[in-house]
């Protein structure tokens, strides 16, 4: 209670530096004003056209930064963002696990810990993915303004997890400068959807925006589907062009039933029909999220300019069997930057982020076993700055972050006959650097390089350790495992050569202390245990080309990713102590990393009314083995690939139709593969689907 007391006290503070900068930045306009009574005309500034993200904007220049916008969005038949990021080629969903985002090959057990989500500056990473995994797709495609995807590093702004990525999501709440009003529809194979949206100006001050959106769909296997009600609102009031306040609040609450892994020689049998035998082996994937944010931006001056941002998040997430089994989480907090321009074209950003995460379950398998009851508390307390220079053709960062990490655990579980449990906490301090330049040779053409030193921190289950106090008691009690430290290269291009774009981008990461949590014999039993196992080397390029030929649109993607891993000296220590009898290989080593993924989009505008788009994407296959004597008949998932293609039919200004066919030559393929043999668990991918819909604007 102290904890929430103390980020409570500095939430507040911040909502008063903001302010306090109000006043201050009214008692500069008004000495100005003061000032300049006398003169018969006054010509005003410009007003500031502030992007959404000031952080982000600072390291477009020495880093490759992936921005999907709403127009990429539309018309493409595209479900969940799940759906819109496996279109990006350095990106793999569902490839590791059931709902997870591979950014730069992490791999399994990896790829959850090294990337960080923001839905409008609010975090919403999953802290913990046991015993309930969980996905993203906490926002209707049709709601999404743009998603901006920092692939690989972005530790000095966004702290831990960020050796694999950031995908920072923006919805329609969050520009709100020209409110827009609209009603959708969707039909498809699988279901159908609708939103409807509304905003408008009241006065030259005042904006509001707000919406409803509904999906009905239906899964792969027989009586699955997934069902969601979105509604959001917003109101946003520019005192004038120096001040602005945005409060946003949006709800989702969603009901499903599937299955997530069936086992090959089921689907081989009977493909979607498949029925489970009880249907008790259904999933329950019902879901509540609520989120509250408030955006206050100022400019003081022309050289000091004010963003803070502050939320609060609450909901459950479910996908299991057990009774009444649901992941209630929560966060609040505030993430604030101060934008100094020192000198022209010279700027240096301090962010404060201060945020608590919490997510608590309690559930039982059966009516009459032990009730299980785990609660984690993480708490981010950290300031980082970030100094932008030009001189000349040349643009210079350096970055430093500073942060506390508070984690605490509460967790009751083991049996009735043996019960396990523990309340612990750990402090953890973390520093992480960046240096990068780069260097435009030409109008278009520029090169940079960039180096970063970043941490991960253990998640919900590493921090926690299940050991034996003695012969005949088992305790969680907190890791003494190292927070991972990696280093990261990248070399970067982008240039037109004749009439092509091309950005290129080459990265070298190594984690030399990375985290695994084994299952093990010890002296008096089987226990979890973190340890800084092993060193682990990725190495991948990505390229992208675009061409604009009269009518036609172009582009192309491809990634190429690979990793080596190794033992450190407390992994070779451990292996020399418990041979492969005594240790649990199956959460282990670098699987499920495509080592190819490539993705060609083609857009044809036959008229000022008719386009048609074509996409075609392609996976590359991969090992689900960690070393060669392992390899199996099944132990690799071959490559595929996908063919998709829409239509649109722009009636007038304010009407839109589209159709078109995913998966157009009804690939079978498996998103996600575990085990080897008939007996391996699948999650088969989507079938060839077929939608049309419509989008009027009012």
């Amino acid at each position: 209670m102290r904890k929430k007391r103390k980020i409570a006290g500095l939430v507040v503070l911040g909502i008063m530096t903001g302010s306090n900068l109000l006043l201050c930045g009214d008692l500069l306009h008004a000495e100005a004003a003061d000032a300049t009574t006398s003169q018969q005309s006054i010509r005003l500034k410009d007003s500031y056209v502030r992007p959404d993200y000031v952080e982000v904007e600072k390291l477009r220049d020495t880093k490759k930064i992936i921005v999907i916008t709403k127009k990429d969005m539309e018309e493409k038949g595209y479900k969940t963002i799940s759906d819109v990021l496996k279109d990006q080629p350095s990106i793999n969903v569902g490839s590791t696990g059931w709902g997870q985002i591979d950014i730069r090959g992490q791999g399994s057990e990896q790829a959850t810990r090294n990337i960080q989500v923001l839905i409008d500056g609010a975090p919403v990473t999953t802290m913990v993915n046991h015993p309930l995994p969980n996905n993203y797709d906490y926002v209707p495609v049709e709601q999404i303004e743009k998603i901006e995807i920092i692939p690989g590093g972005g530790s000095v702004i966004y702290g831990s997890g960020a050796a694999g990525g950031i995908i920072n999501i923006t919805t329609n709440l969050r520009s709100m400068n020209k409110p827009k009003s609209s009603i959708t529809g969707e039909w498809n194979s699988d279901g159908w959807r609708t939103t409807f949206n509304y905003g408008s100006k009241i006065g030259d001050k005042l904006s509001v925006q707000a919406g409803y959106s509904r999906l009905m769909r239906d899964l792969y296997f027989v009586n699955t589907f997934r069902n969601s009600i979105y509604a959001y609102g917003a109101i946003r009031y520019d005192a004038d062009k120096d001040h602005s306040v945005t409060f946003r609040y949006s709800h989702l609450d969603e009901t499903s039933k599937f299955l997530m892994n069936v086992q090959r020689y089921k689907i081989e049998a009977y493909g979607r029909n498949y029925t489970p035998a009880k249907a008790s082996d259904y999933l329950n994937g019902d879901r509540l999220l609520n989120t509250y944010n408030l955006t206050y931006n100022q400019n003081i001056g022309s050289k000091l300019k004010y963003s803070g941002d502050f939320f609060y998040t609450d909901g459950y997430y479910m996908n299991t069997k057990f009774i009444d089994g649901k992941m209630n989480t929560s966060s609040f907090g505030t993430r604030m930057r101060f934008d100094y321009e020192y000198q022209k074209d010279n700027s240096l950003l301090v962010g404060l982020d201060l945020f608590r995460q919490e997510s608590h379950l309690n559930y039982q398998t059966t009516k009459t076993s032990k009730k299980m009851d785990f609660n984690y508390e993480k708490t981010t307390e950290a300031i980082y700055l970030l100094n932008k220079m030009k001189r000349g053709r040349f643009t210079f960062t350096q970055g430093i972050r500073r942060e506390k990490l508070i984690w605490s655990f509460d967790k009751d579980g083991g049996t009735k006959t043996r019960p396990i449990g523990g309340t612990d906490s750990s402090n953890r301090w973390n520093t992480a650097g960046e240096l990068s330049v780069s260097y435009n040779y030409s109008k278009l053409g520029k090169v940079f390089l960039r180096y970063e030193r970043g941490f991960t921190s253990p998640d919900g289950l590493q921090i926690c350790d299940e050991v034996y106090s003695d012969a005949s008691k088992k305790v969680y009690a907190a890791t003494s495992a190292q927070e991972e430290t990696y280093d990261m290269w990248e070399l970067g291009l982008s240039d037109k050569w004749g009439i092509s774009t091309v950005n290129l981008t080459l990265f070298s990461t190594e984690t030399k202390n990375e985290l695994v949590r084994p299952y093990f014999k010890n002296t008096y039993g089987w226990e979890y245990k973190t340890y800084n196992m092993y060193n682990t080397r990725r190495r991948g390029i990505e390229l992208s080309f675009q061409q604009r030929l009269g009518k036609l649109s172009l582009s192309e993607g491809y990634t190429y990713l690979r990793g080596k891993r190794g033992y450190t000296a407390e992994g070779s220590a451990f292996m020399a102590a418990h041979g492969e009898d005594e240790y649990d290989f199956t959460n282990s080593g670098l699987k499920a990393v495509p080592t190819h993924k490539a993705a060609i989009i083609a857009d044809y505008k036959f008229d000022k009314k008719w386009s048609a788009n074509l996409k075609f994407t392609f996976f590359g296959k991969y090992n689900l083995f960690i070393e060669d004597k392992d390899r199996e008949e099944d132990g690799m998932v071959p490559s595929y690939g996908l063919l998709d293609i829409s239509f649109k039919f722009k009636q007038n200004k304010d009407l839109e139709w589209y159709a078109g066919v995913t998966n157009v030559l009804d690939r079978t393929y498996y998103e996600y593969s575990s085990g080897s043999g008939g007996y391996s668990t699948l999650v088969p991918g989507n079938t060839r689907t077929f939608f049309g819909g419509f989008r009027y604007s009012f």
